[in-house]
């Protein structure tokens, strides 16, 4: 099976013996496609077994399914993500019943991480999986992380994914998560100031980027800070790194368009509904931007760093060259590179301004 590929399952990928310390990033602001660091080491080795398992597969075990692409996610986490640490506490609820609109038929879990006893702000967590995968309990390592890292209380959610619940319905179940955040603060007896800020990653960060793109400033859970992890923010693929990594760098061309099919169903024109085409509103929250060297994706990550530059936004951004799509989930093959990646999340949440990342705007 194909997730088994990504699992490690009966086919094991070695690990790499060789070690790059150093992290290699750069601010958006000053890199340069024609400069990029070769893949990191540990890296390069596992895509190229990757790689070769892959191509060994008949064609039948390479069909795309949601449920393959979901054990594959889950897979490739619990593999190379060890278990979170220990918290002060973690938490359940369901947002159902007559606390949603007439428009969402299903409850929506909710998990709350918290690091300390009294945090200073709430992360809400959009998750990534091309809108097909991903959940609690594949992020629940992630998100310990973000807590004990940070400082700061992560609460993630379950929206509903697709092909069953194609667009829009990700994007309203959180849309209907930031409305009820009152609610949700009162159920998990959190101050009812305290500070809010989003973190999304891959297409879990199209979602929240589109959010703080459409929604007014005054819905309760409007983010006063938001971080895009290797956002996808074009559904129409067209960047340049798309074509220049669109095979043999774990996310692939041809999965993207298989993802996004699953999600739009043709029910939309790509354009429209592209973080990266539409208007920056002037309430628009400082953001911090994080892309991958080797990533399709990282193009567009660029693109939208210079949009939120040219509105006038608080932004920051930086570039981890040698790193493919999704690092943060392949953590014990670049674990001092997610180290990295968690310290810059963690000072970025708990300042106005995060200093010494890249160029943020006076």
């Amino acid at each position: 099976m194909l997730d088994s590929l990504f699992a490690g399952g009966a086919m094991k990928l070695s690990q790499s013996k060789e070690i790059a310390r150093d992290v290699v990033s750069t601010p958006l602001s000053a890199f340069s496609a024609e400069t990029l660091k070769p893949l990191h080491p540990a890296l390069e080795h596992w895509r190229i077994q990757f790689n070769q398992l892959l191509a060994s597969l008949p064609p039948e075990q390479k069909t795309a399914t949601p449920e393959a692409a979901r054990q594959a996610l889950a897979g490739i986490t619990s593999r190379f993500v060890c278990a979170g640490p220990e918290l002060y506490r973690v938490e359940g609820a369901v947002l159902g019943g007559d606390d949603l609109t007439e428009a969402l038929q299903c409850p929506l879990p909710l998990m709350l991480y918290q690091a300390v006893e009294k945090p200073d702000a709430l992360v809400l967590f959009v998750h990534g999986g091309g809108h097909v995968a991903g959940s609690i309990e594949v992020y629940d390592p992630i998100c310990r992380r973000l807590a004990q890292e940070s400082g700061q209380a992560v609460l993630a959610m379950d929206y509903p994914l697709a092909p069953a619940n194609p667009w829009p319905a990700g994007i309203k179940s959180v849309a209907e998560l930031m409305r009820l955040l009152p609610h949700v603060l009162d159920t998990f007896q959190l101050s009812p100031g305290i500070r809010v800020m989003m973190i999304g990653d891959s297409g879990g960060a199209a979602m929240a980027a589109t959010l703080c793109l459409q929604q007014p400033k005054t819905l309760p859970g409007y983010p006063e800070a938001l971080v895009l992890l290797y956002p996808s923010l074009d559904y129409r693929m067209q960047a340049g790194s798309i074509q220049q990594f669109s095979e043999g760098y774990f996310l692939t061309e041809e999965r993207m368009r298989w993802y996004f099919d699953q999600y739009l169903q043709g029910r939309v024109e790509p354009l429209s509904v592209s973080p990266s085409a539409m208007p920056v509103p002037s309430h628009f929250p400082r953001t911090l931007l994080m892309s991958a060297g080797y990533d399709p994706l990282r193009d567009e990550a660029g693109f939208f760093f210079g949009k939120l530059i040219n509105a006038g936004v608080d932004v920051d951004g930086v570039c981890y060259e040698q790193m493919l799509h999704a690092f943060l989930n392949l953590e014990s093959l670049v674990p001092e590179a997610c180290q990295d990646a968690y310290n810059a999340i963690s000072r970025f949440l708990a300042a106005g301004r995060t200093k010494g990342l890249g160029q943020v705007k006076d």
